[in-house]
């Protein structure tokens, strides 16, 4: 019997890390591995590029998804700096930068995606940043702490992040999105509206329901000309307009790719011989009415893990309600479910307290949840909405209900009032 060329894994990211350890240590897979990816650097994590990282409170090691000596202890084999070029499934090989070709048998993408760049007049200035790598956060780092003026544009998830470090830093620093609110589109108006306040107590000039006509300068940032006729100066504009699944390598190579490499509930693809997994990946969720592309931290660990089952052909269903976190202005917020409609929101607690939880429900069920500076409270939400059941809107919005109790029973007849 021929010698089995073994898996390759095409993104040394969060996701990439997390297969290579599960075909080890969860499935004991002694077949080659090796791990190819386009930065020079160990796989790591990327929430902190925008938070302690960004600030000089996180140190690069910190960032690691493993211990270094892991990828050496368990003959992960590393090919970093090193592209994957050509991807030929059939022939089962993949050609990385440089000409050398590694043979598989079956091989997961996890190349994840890339920070969304505007085409507006100025956007190739010097001082418009992005964020999206170590080598991004950086460079992001040392302009912010030279900077007098900064501008954000887009008020997401990497924007006020990105907004609550410069202010942090003591910078005048102003936030724009054509929105009504931040997290517009993940907390509606209501919610975001509490966080657009709490980017105003912080001094934030934020500017919603207007976006960016064009940067201006000779040479380098001067200032942002808004649509609303507004010229803001800036010295240092950072762009956090969402991001696109690198999907290029899978699409030559003839698969099926629509928003994200589309998937199956197992993260296999339209190709018996590879797998796919994090940001790239747009995969059927039992959970939703829709495939979806999950661009989160816990999604990359959830579906690296996952991945290595089905490399094996012992696929597992991914069906994991999806959780997101956010650490702002010294609160963590943490996010649960990923709906596509709601028609109400009930909250429990005073917004400006530890412990403050929104309810997003659809038609009396919860869909999505959230709750500030709660920790361990998040897996009882994740489990109330996993339920996708319905429960009485008096019970979520008490603070003497313990969401454990939600979680357990999920119909509110099953509850004590």
């Amino acid at each position: 019997m021929p010698a089995d060329p073994g898996i390759v894994i095409i993104g040394a990211s969060l996701a990439g890390a997390k297969a290579a350890q599960a075909l080890r240590l969860g499935h004991g897979y002694d077949g080659p591995i090796t791990l190819v990816g386009d930065e020079a650097h160990l796989p790591y994590q990327r929430p902190g590029l925008s938070k302690g990282y960004l600030l000089g409170t996180e140190k690069a090691a910190e960032l690691d998804v493993l211990e270094p000596q892991f990828y050496a202890d368990q003959d992960v084999a590393l090919a970093l700096g090193a592209p994957a070029t050509d991807l030929d499934l059939d022939a089962r090989r993949v050609r990385i930068a440089g000409g050398e070709e590694l043979a598989f048998s079956q091989v997961l993408i996890a190349t994840g995606s890339r920070a969304r760049r505007l085409t507006l007049p100025g956007a190739d200035l010097d001082g418009v940043h992005y964020l999206r790598s170590r080598d991004d956060s950086d460079r992001l780092g040392a302009a912010l702490r030279a900077a007098e003026r900064v501008v954000i544009v887009g008020a997401g998830w990497i924007g006020s992040e990105i907004a609550a470090a410069s202010r942090t830093l003591g910078r005048h620093t102003t936030l724009i999105d054509p929105l009504p609110t931040p997290l517009y589109g993940v907390l509606g108006e209501r919610i975001g509206g509490l966080f657009a306040q709490r980017h105003r107590d912080q001094g934030v000039e934020l500017l919603t329901g207007e976006g960016v006509e064009s940067i201006l300068g000779t040479g380098t940032v001067e200032a942002v000309w808004t649509t609303g006729g507004r010229r803001i100066p800036a010295d240092l504009v950072i762009v956090g307009a969402g991001a696109v699944p690198n999907t290029g390598l899978a699409e030559a190579a003839g698969l099926r790719v629509d928003g994200g490499i589309l998937a199956d509930e197992h993260l296999r693809t339209s190709h018996p011989a590879a797998v796919t997994a994090g940001d790239v990946a747009r995969h059927r969720h039992p959970r939703l009415p829709d495939a979806v592309r999950i661009e989160h931290w816990d999604n990359a660990v959830v579906q690296g893990t996952a991945a290595a089952a089905a490399l094996l052909g012992e696929p597992a269903t991914v069906d994991a309600v999806p959780y997101c976190f956010s650490t702002q202005y010294g609160s963590t917020l943490e996010y649960v479910g990923h709906p596509a409609a709601w028609d109400r929101v009930v909250t429990r607690g005073a917004p400006d307290a530890p412990g403050f939880t929104a309810f997003w429900l659809d038609g009396g069920t919860p869909v999505a949840a959230m709750t500030i500076d709660n920790w361990g409270a998040a897996d009882h939400l994740r489990a109330v909405v996993a339920n996708a059941r319905p429960i009485d809107a008096r019970l979520l919005a008490d603070v003497d209900t313990p969401l454990e109790n939600l979680a357990v029973h999920g119909l509110s007849q099953d509850l004590p009032v």
